[in-house]
């Protein structure tokens, strides 16, 4: 993993992340990106290398901003441990936002498709927004409930297909 500062300008985030049409983000002026971007670190992560491994502890949360990953979850299959890709995610989509909403473990692995650059805020980061900026740690909640909920709402959609094609048969 290799860590680069990044520049806290707006222009050099919305440069980089299409932050208009993130679901995080959607809502923050100029200004207020700009003083998020100084709680972010930019990170570029190789091809094939773990993000996070599922039942760790949560502590940030990652923005894409160039690349893939695939999001997996470890199951047990006659005696062995197998892992199932439940999505593939890039530019714009954000992941492990759980671990700043309620701190537990990974309910997840995030593994690279390609080589990726992220943005990362680390729990800290975001615990410092709380007591420095309380109205732009308010905001980012929000646009985290935003996406939790977009999530909860397809997956919702997702199994009433699968329970319309099992029972109507």
């Amino acid at each position: 993993m290799k860590l680069m500062q990044l520049n806290p300008t707006v222009a050099d985030l919305e440069s980089i992340l299409p932050v208009r049409s993130s679901a995080l983000l959607a809502d923050f002026t100029d200004e207020e990106l700009g003083v998020l971007a100084s709680s972010l670190q930019m990170l570029t992560i190789s091809k094939g290398q773990m993000l996070f491994h599922q039942e760790e502890p949560g502590d940030s949360l990652y923005i894409i901003l160039l690349g893939q990953v695939a999001i997996q979850r470890e199951y047990i299959e006659r005696g062995q441990v197998k892992q199932r890709n439940l999505a593939v995610v890039g530019a714009g989509e954000c992941v492990g936002e759980v671990a700043l909403a309620d701190g537990g473990p990974r309910s997840a692995s995030v593994v690279t498709l390609e080589a990726i650059e992220v943005l990362k805020l680390t729990t800290d980061n975001y615990e410092q927004m709380k007591q420095n900026q309380p109205s732009l740690a308010i905001k980012l909640m929000m646009g985290l409930l935003r996406l939790l909920s977009k999530r909860l709402r397809q997956i919702n959609n997702t199994m009433e297909t699968a329970q319309l094609a099992l029972f109507s048969s």
